[in-house]
């Protein structure tokens, strides 16, 4: 028998929420990030391992086919917490790393501070922050979230939770010394809070997995679920780490699940909204391990590999399910969306780059026409897509490339000639505009720093 998201009816609901939760309309969110996963990596986009709670927010929700985020990390998670282009944050081409005295600017309300405006009491982030943690002042206790429990940097150790040699793992303000595999440990934390949190009201839980992100690192008996161990230490270095990456895609799927059994526990399966997405498209020279197939490009560059990522949303009170959509949205439509769900008019702190598309979702529209700014020289609409040659000099782009999307969206060729030279002029116009936003602060090359660093004992902010 097929298994449904919402296992738990009304009446159930009643016998097991009791006073305040029960009266609650607002619905519970559950956002769930994944690291690094590329378009192909799932099982319900042919992927080669089953990922079998994944796909069931695809097959029972919301698949939206066409959802944008940035090519790499740090700026898709700025773009998901402030509804904003994270060129305007000077974290726009690279991540926050280790030895960067900077994070999301304190001048910005996060997702986490506007549900706390709307009764959501409870607002957990688990697993991968990734926004600032040089200061107490980036940290998630500090931007909205009543509750943390994971890693402030990226590219942690899966089990030893070190970075750098010094553990980053931390619960609230204090260093975490648990042991076990983060995959796991990130599930388990948000199964928990899910738990708790479902006896108070309304609740948010950000739950941001490292997986598939690299070091390629698995539990032997993931791996062995998948490839004899025998045969796997026989191999290559790059087919280890390829079936490693299987195995890290298999047990973030696994976590999913105990993810959506705390949800279908807790009697509110049919007013939480769960959303499933990846941070960006998967990393470049890996295939076939990792993916981003059928479409061109990887993380790092605006190609649909990079950009156009695994999304899902479902919530069976407030959507129209089992669909797939077409609109082009993304990760700074999140916070509008979600604002314009549980019902605050308020104007935004600062003006969202986003939109609300939250009338796509129920079904009150088939489409809302928009331009969506990609990052780097590059924007796409419903129809065309326009990249401008040499802003990301890593695409390799000799010169500027327009394209009808819908008709190849997988950017075999396409050349900046007038296919419809009103809507190419426009698209272009697009890109212009968004690369000529002035950021808080100039941005800084990746390894700018670096030389003589030496992290913080156990990652504690060496300033407020």
């Amino acid at each position: 028998m097929k298994k449904e998201l919402a296992l738990v009816g009304l009446a159930a609901t009643a016998l097991a929420i009791p006073g305040k939760a029960l009266a609650q309309q607002k619905p519970n969110i559950v956002l769930i990030l994944a690291d690094d996963l590329g378009w192909g990596d799932i099982s319900c986009h042919n992927g080669y391992v089953q990922t079998p709670n994944i796909d069931r927010i695809f097959n029972q929700g919301i698949e939206m086919d066409r959802f944008y985020a940035a090519p790499v990390s740090s700026p898709t998670r700025c773009g998901v917490m402030t509804g904003r282009y994270p060129s305007r944050f000077g974290i726009r081409e690279t991540v926050i790393p280790p030895w960067r005295d900077y994070g999301l600017p304190l001048e910005e309300e996060t997702m986490a501070d506007m549900l706390g405006r709307n009764g959501y009491s409870n607002r957990a982030a688990i697993g991968k922050w990734h926004l600032g943690h040089s200061r107490k002042a980036y940290y998630p206790l500090n931007r909205g979230f009543t509750h943390f429990h994971g890693a402030l940097n990226g590219a942690f150790e899966y089990f030893d939770h070190t970075r750098d040699g010094q553990l980053d793992w931390h619960d609230d303000w204090e260093s975490c010394y648990e042991e076990g595999y983060t995959t796991d440990l990130i599930a388990d934390e948000a199964a928990k809070c899910i738990r708790e949190y479902s006896k108070e009201g309304p609740f948010f839980v950000y739950t941001c997995f490292n997986a598939p992100h690299s070091p390629y690192e698995a539990p032997e008996d993931e791996i062995a679920s998948l490839i004899p161990l025998d045969e796997f230490a026989k191999l290559k270095k790059k087919d280890r780490n390829g079936w490693t990456y299987r195995a890290m895609v298999s047990r973030m799927d696994k976590g999913v699940g105990r993810i959506l059994e705390a949800i279908e526990e807790s009697g509110q399966a049919d007013n939480t909204i769960v959303l499933f997405m990846s941070d960006n498209g998967g990393v470049p020279d890996f295939e076939p391990y990792c993916n981003n197939r059928p479409f061109r490009g990887s993380k790092f560059n605006e190609f649909e590999g990079g950009v156009r990522v695994c999304a899902a949303i479902y919530w069976k009170d407030g959507f129209r399910n089992g669909r797939k959509i077409d609109q082009v949205t993304g990760f700074v439509d999140l916070l509008p969306t979600l604002k314009d769900i549980v019902g605050d008019k308020s104007a935004p702190k600062n003006p969202y780059d986003g939109i609300s598309v939250y009338s796509v979702l129920s079904g009150k529209k088939k489409l809302i026409k928009r331009d969506f700014y990609l990052g780097v020289g590059a924007a796409v609409n419903h129809k065309y897509k326009y990249i401008i040659a040499g802003r990301n000099e890593g695409m390799k782009l000799k010169e500027d490339m327009f394209n009808d999307i819908v008709a190849n969206p997988y950017e075999e060729n396409g050349k900046a000639r007038a296919i419809n030279d009103k809507a190419r002029k426009h698209l272009r116009q697009v890109a212009l505009d968004g690369d000529a936003i002035v950021p808080y602060q100039k941005e800084i090359p990746y390894g700018f720093g670096k030389d003589g660093f030496v992290p913080p004992f156990e990652w504690k902010p060496v300033k407020d």
